[in-house]
C-alpha cells in the first residue's frame, strides 16, 4: 500500500542569474555570451532532513544548444535550505546567449530521510522512482536507472548577451509521496516548471560557500573566494557565534570550507560586499565551517574529541550536534567524520553537525 506523505511544496530553484561578461580571445564575441549562477533552495514540510545528490544540471534547447550550469556532484539537505529560507549559490559558468528550452537534471538514486517519531529519530534510506506509474513519455517525468535518474523540465529561458538580467526556472517537487512498503522504501516526485517570483524579494537570503582570507578581526571583515570570484564579506552583526572570530582564522589558516549566509549582497562595490545574517531566528547560523578527519581521545561522557587533519589537530565539542540530532554515525577513536563547526568556546570548536564517514581504522 503505497503511503502518501505530501511533505513538500518543494522548490527546487535552479535559478539562473545572467549577468553582462565580456569575452576575450577564443572566437572573440563578446556579445554572444553570458554568465550564469546556478542555485538551490527547497521548501520542506514534515522531515527534518531530506538528502540527495545532484549530480549536473544542464541549460539545452531542442536544436542542440547546451550549457552545464552545475558542473559537480552536490549533495544538498532539502529540510535545511527550506526551513531557513536559504538559496544557495553552487556553481557560475559561461553559457552561449540566446533560448534554452529545457533544465536536464541528474539525481542520484538514493535519498535519505530523517523525521522524529514520537520524539524519536529515525532513519530511512530509500531510492528515487518515477512518479508515473505507466511506461508514457510524459513531460517533466522522471527516469532512473544504474543508479542515477534523470528528468528534463520543460521551460523557455532565454540568456540575453550584454545585459544584466534575472531569470528563473524553478522545479516545483509538488507531488513527493513515500512508500514505506517497498525494501528500500521508494520516493516519488512530479516535476513541473514554473517561472517563480525572485526569492530575494520575499525575504529569502544567499547562501555563499568558499575559502576565508585577508580576515580583519578589528573591523569584522573577510575576503571570502567562491567558484568564479571574490567577496568581501562584513560580519558584525553576527552576535551569537561565540568565538567567531577564532574560528574564520582557523579556517582561513588550514583552508576550511566555510558557508556564509548574507542578508544582502552589494554588487555595486568591487569585490561586491555579502553583508552576513545578523538576525539568526532561523534553524542554521550565520557562518559555518566544516573539517574533515581522524577522530581520537574521544570522551562520550564530556563530548569532545580531538580531529586531526593535514598535519593538524583541533578540538571538537559536539553537545550542539547532539542536541539537534545531528550526529550521523558511530563515533569512535580511529573513525573518520566530517564536523560543521560554529563557533569556538573554552579550548573548544563547537560542532552543529558531525558525520562520521568511516568507522574505525577508516581513511
Amino acid at each position: 500500500m503505497r503511503m502518501p506523505q505530501l511533505f513538500l511544496a518543494v522548490l527546487t530553484a535552479l535559478s539562473a542569474t545572467v549577468l553582462l561578461h565580456a569575452c576575450g580571445g577564443g572566437n572573440g564575441d563578446p556579445t554572444n555570451s553570458a554568465t550564469v549562477s546556478a542555485y538551490v533552495t527547497d521548501d520542506l514540510g514534515d522531515y527534518d532532513s531530506v538528502e540527495f545528490t545532484i549530480n549536473t544540471v544542464q541549460l539545452r534547447h531542442t536544436g542542440g544548444r547546451t550549457c552545464e550550469i552545475i558542473h559537480e556532484p552536490l549533495a544538498i539537505d532539502a529540510a535545511e535550505l527550506g526551513h531557513d529560507q536559504i538559496v544557495e549559490r553552487v556553481d557560475t559558468t559561461m553559457c552561449e546567449a540566446g533560448p534554452y528550452n529545457r533544465l536536464h537534471v541528474e539525481l542520484g538514486e538514493d535519498v535519505t530521510l530523517r523525521r522524529t517519531i514520537n520524539g524519536q529519530p529515525t532513519t530511512d534510506q530509500c531510492k528515487f522512482v518515477s512518479y508515473y506509474d505507466d511506461n508514457s513519455d510524459r513531460p517533466n517525468r522522471l527516469s532512473c536507472a544504474n543508479g542515477v535518474c534523470s528528468v528534463d523540465i520543460t521551460g523557455a529561458i532565454n540568456l540575453v548577451a550584454q545585459s544584466h538580467e534575472h531569470v528563473a526556472l524553478d522545479a516545483d517537487l509538488k507531488e513527493f509521496t513515500v512508500d514505506f512498503a517497498t525494501t528500500p522504501c521508494e520516493v516519488t516526485l512530479k516535476l513541473s516548471p514554473l517561472h517563480a517570483d525572485d526569492k530575494l524579494s520575499v525575504g529569502y537570503r544567499t547562501s555563499l560557500s568558499g575559502y576565508v582570507s585577508d580576515l580583519d578581526e578589528t573591523y569584522d571583515h573577510f575576503v571570502l573566494t567562491v567558484d568564479g570570484g571574490t567577496y568581501t564579506v562584513q560580519y558584525a552583526g553576527v552576535t551569537d557565534q561565540s568565538g567567531i572570530d577564532t574560528l574564520l582564522g582557523r579556517a582561513a589558516a588550514d583552508r576550511l570550507k566555510t558557508k556564509v549566509r548574507c542578508q544582502t549582497i552589494d554588487n555595486g562595490t568591487t569585490p561586491p560586499t555579502c553583508t552576513a545574517q545578523s538576525v539568526a531566528t532561523q534553524t542554521l547560523k550565520t557562518i559555518t565551517v566544516k573539517a574533515k578527519g581522524n577522530v581520537s581521545a574521544l570522551d562520550s561522557s564530556l563530548q569532545t574529541f580531538t580531529l586531526g587533519y593535514g598535519g593538524t589537530t583541533l578540538l571538537v565539542n559536539y553537545t550542539k550536534a547532539t542536541e539537534l540530532g545531528k550526529l550521523e554515525g558511530v563515533l569512535a577513536d580511529d573513525a573518520t567524520a566530517e564536523v560543521t563547526l560554529y563557533g569556538f568556546d573554552l579550548d573548544y570548536f563547537l560542532a552543529r553537525e558531525v558525520e562520521v564517514t568511516a568507522g574505525s581504522g577508516g581513511n
